[in-house]
Order: structure tokens, then sequence, then C-alpha cells
């Protein structure tokens, strides 16, 4: 629905929705294109396609009218060759002579006086779809060595740390624990499985494993041995039996971008007579790089960290393209893990610099799927990670930092991810999100795994305050965005978080967590997220549909998610007052695409072009004149439907919130949302 344009002309007579689902579900790849405010037989509309990467042009057909909603389709030619399709509409307004008025593109990107650029259109993708066990994937990202210890107790230099107790940060002021192992391993973590899929989880996401005398194990020195502290190799396959055992999916960190300097390979120390670090004769000289003064280049400029150069065949060989490689060993048995989170994504290359970053991801995906077709690949990027999810057959999906844990942080707490202070609206907020799924296609979209935490960022409970009403709203933005949600260890412990400052690497009360003795407050947080989870995963407009911005403000926004007949409005107030929005026609989306079938032959009752609607092409959907005329038809359908209301924040009485929430509802009028709450509305 967004439309954006520099063109002096600020207002059209119509409206357009596509729902970008629509070609991937459909064999004939028929593309349908909704439009309001103008009479269809003013109306001429093609599907553009770019199956060469020139336009194809193809007449859609009008298909039929209900409520002054008119439905376009056409099928989608495409080329053979290619992953990534992409297409958008070109919609020409025609005066009573059938002469052309006016004329706009509508793509990913809105709406447009011009035709758009190619990576500004609608994108899906023709092949490799998504891992089938990935719809209903909810994980749990875990630290490993602060998350829990098989021996049942944390050591933490020569002391022993009963996880029977919370433990106040300020216990470890003079303690480096970057520096020091605490005593968590993955046998602790298999012990944890029935807590962890108690919450709604069936993934994890672990940090990486390998050997490293590191306690976060993002230096390797050893790719082929899960570190000792961790319990070895064996504990991995008994990890992997456990998880299978309570249906449960692995993510692994994998650090493919540099290795540690104790590393055999580089061998800063001298351990061998090989090492590349002191011996230009080294078999391993060119898994580095080194300047002309001899000098390895270190990524970020850490002496510890030596920069991994794919630009050597023998190293692609080790790391990913031998039978016996490292990212297609732990992707088989005994160890079978599920899917890789590759960090540092946007910077593995050659020469010691990102050069073929592309390329030599598309290369580490590709075998990876050879191995385990259904593994997920996620790429870790801080930033835009948009130019690596468009690239045909590339990675599945990355960590969601811009569009999505950013914002977030950003909207709730008003601090950005670097920690300065920022005023962030809802509309802020928007245009941040709709501006990061431009071009990305709906299957990379669903593989963005959203968060508020992680083992990087300040605790998001704190950082709101600890305003319990706005951590239980925020939480059910996570668990109904597009894409799949993460929770961080210790993010349902809640108020604990602030008592006892549990810091993003604080060691966990794994035995508290798992006994529900933690805080009655953190019972409430665990018992809402499997409410969040249930919810999720009966609606599949929630886990597969797509996305659409409906409003958004000062301090609220709302979005629908849509999936064929299924559909779900969230609307978020992070206010400390309750707001009341005029609907006027923001619920057009989910009216067009539910109760307008192909088949509908209504005679439309417009016979005017529809200028009083007057959209806006600024960048706001509809001004607030639009008051939703002609759709009171649909809307009568919508009071019919069964109707489900949740409400997560403020605490009301649930069949009373409910009843009232959804008479306004299906009225077509206004909506009063609640302060500090996210109210969520599911048909059934």
């Amino acid at each position: 629905m967004r439309q954006n344009t520099s063109s002096p002309r600020t207002n059209l007579p119509f409206q357009c929705f596509h729902t970008c689902t629509a070609p991937s579900e459909l064999h004939n790849r028929s593309t349908v294109l909704f439009v309001r405010g103008a009479n269809p037989s003013r109306l001429s509309i093609r599907l553009v396609a770019f199956p060469l990467h020139e336009p194809v042009r193809v007449e859609m057909l009008y298909t039929g009218s209900k409520s002054g909603i008119h439905r376009f389709s056409a099928s989608l030619p495409i080329d053979e060759g290619s992953n990534i399709q992409r297409y958008c509409f070109k919609i020409v307004l025609l005066n009573e002579n059938r002469q052309s008025v006016d004329a706009v593109w509508y793509s990913s990107l809105g709406m447009s006086r011009e035709c758009p650029l190619l990576a500004h259109c609608f994108a899906y993708n023709e092949r490799d779809p998504n891992p089938s066990w990935l719809d209903n994937l909810i994980i749990y990202q875990i630290f490993v060595d602060r998350f829990a210890s098989s021996k049942g107790k944390f050591t933490i230099d020569t002391i022993k740390y009963d996880p029977m107790e919370l433990i106040h940060d300020d216990t470890f002021e003079y303690k480096n624990l970057d520096d020091v192992h605490c005593g968590g391993d993955l046998d602790g973590v298999s012990n944890m499985l029935p807590y962890i899929r108690d919450l709604g989880c069936d993934g994890i996401y672990l940090s990486p494993i390998f050997k490293s005398c590191s306690p976060h194990k993002y230096d390797v020195e050893d790719y082929d041995v899960v570190d000792p502290h961790f319990g070895g190799n064996g504990a991995l396959k008994r990890l992997r039996s456990m998880a299978l055992s309570f249906e449960m999916n692995i993510l692994l960190c994998m650090p493919l971008n540099h290795s540690s300097h104790y590393h055999p390979w580089f061998d800063r120390h001298e351990v061998s007579s090989k090492g590349a670090i002191h011996h230009k004769d080294s078999p391993y000289r060119d898994f580095y790089t080194f300047d002309d003064n001899d000098e390895a280049c270190y990524w970020k400029g850490s002496p510890n960290l030596p920069k991994l150069n794919y630009g050597s065949k023998q190293l692609r060989m080790i790391m990913y393209k031998g039978h016996n490689s490292v990212v297609k060993k732990w992707l088989r048995a005994p160890y079978g893990i599920d899917g890789y989170v590759i960090d540092c994504a946007s910077q593995i290359g050659d020469d010691g610099s990102a050069k073929n970053n592309l390329r030599r991801l598309r290369q580490i995906c590709k075998h990876a799927h050879k191995t385990q077709k259904e593994c997920l690949m996620i790429g870790q990027f801080v930033s835009d990670a948009r130019y690596a999810l468009t690239d045909d057959n590339n990675l599945d999906g990355a960590i969601n930092y811009t569009g999505f844990l950013s914002p977030m942080r950003a909207f709730f707490g008003g601090i950005n991810l670097t920690g300065q202070s920022i005023p962030y609206t809802g509309e802020d907020l928007r245009r941040t999100c709709e501006n990061y799924a431009v071009g990305v296609a709906q299957q990379n979209k669903l593989c963005l795994i959203n968060q508020l935490d992680n083992h990087d960022l300040p605790r998001f409970f704190s950082l709101i305050g600890g305003e319990k009403s706005l951590y239980l709203a925020a939480l059910a933005v996570l668990y109904t965005y597009r894409g799949i949600p993460c929770i961080y260890q210790g993010d349902e412990l809640g108020d604990a978080i602030s008592q006892y400052q549990i810091k993003e690497r604080s060691p966990m009360p794994f035995k508290l967590m798992k006994e529900h003795k933690v805080t009655p407050y953190s019972n409430e947080i665990q018992a809402h997220l499997k409410k969040l989870a249930a919810i999720r995963r009966q609606n599949p407009a929630i886990t597969k549909g797509s996305l659409v911005f409906i409003c958004a403000g000062g301090a609220y926004f709302g979005y629908i998610r849509l999936y064929q007949n299924r559909f779900s409005v969230v609307f978020v107030n992070a206010s400390r007052q309750p707001m009341k929005i005029d609907q006027g026609s923001m619920l057009f989306p989910l009216l067009a695409a539910i109760y307008l079938p192909k088949d509908s032959n209504e005679t439309d009752k417009h016979k005017d072009s529809g200028e009083n609607i007057l959209i806006p092409l600024s960048g706001r959907n509809i001004r607030r004149t639009d008051h939703g005329e002609g759709l009171e038809g649909l809307y009568e359908l919508l009071a019919r439907e069964n109707l489900s209301a949740y409400i997560f924040g403020q605490n009301k009485d649930a069949q009373e919130f409910e009843r009232e929430f959804l008479a306004e509802f299906t009225a077509g009028k206004t909506i009063t949302m609640p302060p500090r709450s996210t109210v969520i509305v599911n048909n059934k």
C-alpha cells in the first residue's frame, strides 16, 4: 500500500494493494492486484515482469468488483534460469474517450511516476522453498558458557556459584567475565531442553562451540573439535539426540571470517614450524593475507583474529567444498545440525577484504544445501543484508538488525544500537521496516530472525526501564511480526533482569529457571510466551503471510498479516494514554484479499472516478478525509467472521475487552488502542 513519489501532483484517485505471497503459492503464477477509488472501466493495468532483465508487459484481466474494490489478475512470465523473479504494475487512468489522463507504477517501493528500478520491484523465489520445519519455528538463543552447566554449578575463578540463587551482577565487579569460562556446556543445554520446549520454542541457536581458549569461542582454534569446556564432540551428539526427542532444531553460529591467532594454521606462538605468521613457506600461508611488510590482515585490527583468505583454493576445500569440509561435517550424522548462522557474513572474502563476498557466500550455501537440502542458512549482518538476500541462490535469511531489532529498540526504548537517545516514532518505525523490505522476496523475509535482545546488546527489559506492560507489548510484536521470533536466554526473567542487573552475558540461574522459581513476574512472562507461541502457530497468516503496515503515528503503529483466507491484525500503542484511530480504509488490504474472490461479478455502483478518495503519494497511506466510503458491505462480512482478540500489556478482563474491541473493529469507524499494549485480532 505504500506510496511514494517526487511528482508535483500530490494525489491519485485510487488505492492499490498486492499481496506478494501470491505468485509462489499458485502453479499458474497468477498475480492479483486490487484497486479502489476508480471505476474499473477507467483503468488499464499491466503486469510488468523482467524475465530477462528487460520488461515484458502483460495486460491484466478485470475479474470482478465488490463494494468498490476491483480485482485484476494476470499470469506472471518468468525467467526459467533465475530463481529470483521480479515484477511491478503499471496503472493508467483513462477518460471517457479511453485516453490516458494519468499513469503510475506500483512496486515494492510504492507508487511512482516512473518505472521502478529492478531492485525496487516485487520479488519472489521460483525455486528452493524454505525448509519444511521453518513455518512454526520459534528460536531460543543460547550463549553456551553462561547458560547451564551439567555439573550443577558455575565455577568462576575456582569459586562455585549455585544456580538455585539469583546472583547480582555486582558479584562479578572485579572479574572480567569476557576472559573467564563460567562452566556452561552442551550437556547443560541438553538438560534444559524440556524447559525451552515448554516455553514454546522448538529451535535453539547456539553461540560458537568449537575449540578456543576464550569463553565466547568466536576465535576458533580447531573447526573439527567441539571445545572440551563444552563437553567435546560427544556432547554435541548427545544434544542432537535429545533435541530430536523433543522435535527441536539446532542452529549453530559458524565463525568463518577469521580464526584465532592460536590456530595451527596461523600459530602465533610457533608451537610448530608450519604457522603462516612466522614461515613464508608455510602450507597455510595463503590461508591468510600479508602485506608488503609481512603484516597479517586482522579482523577490525585485532591481532588475535587474523582474517581468513577465501582466495585460497585449499582453504575453500577445507572450509566448505571438500567432502569432509567443516560446513559439511556438522550437517551430517551423527551431529546433523539443522543450519548455520554465519558470523560476520558481510566480511567473508578474498585477500584480506570482502572481495568476492557474494560469490563466497553463495558457494557456502550451495555446498551446505547439497549436504542437507533442508538446512537453513542465515547471515549475521549488523547492517543492511539485502544485497545478499536479493542475490540468486544465496543466503536464506539474516539476523534482522536493520529491519526489526534496531527500529523496535528505538521505538520502545528510545535508544539506538550504539546507546544514543533517539526520539523515534511509529512513523519512523513503519518507514524503516517498509524500506528494508523493498525488493526482498517473501521467502527470504520469512527467514529473517527477529530479536529484542542478544549477547552483544544491553538487556531490552532494562532499556525500557523495566515497564512490565510495555515489555509484554513488545514481546507480542516479536511473535506476530514477519520472520522468525528469537528469544535470547534470560528474556523470560522479566523483573529479575533489573533487580539483579542480569546483563547480556551474565550466568543464568538455570536451576531456578527450570523449576520456575525466579520471580512471580518471570512466571507470568513465561506463561505469556507460551500463549504467544500458541497464537502464532494456530494462524498461518502469522507464520507464512505477507505484512502490510496500516497505520503509524507518534507512539503507535499497526500492521496486517495475510495468507490465503487467514489474517491477523496487530495494533501497538506504546503511550501511557488510550488512543483513538480513525479506521478509514486502513483495512482495505484485508477486506480486498479476504472478501473479493476472483469469480465475484457484483455490479459496481461507483460510477465516478473516485476523486473524493484522493490517495496521497507523499508516503502516508490515506488522508483523514477518507472514511472508507463504500466498504460497509465488506465490514458486514468481517463482522460475521469468527474473530478473537488478545491484549498483551495492560491488564484487562479478557472477555469484556474482546467483546468491546471487536465491536469497534468490525464497525469500521474508529479503533481504541489501550495504553502500553499490543492487541492481536485473528480470524479462525
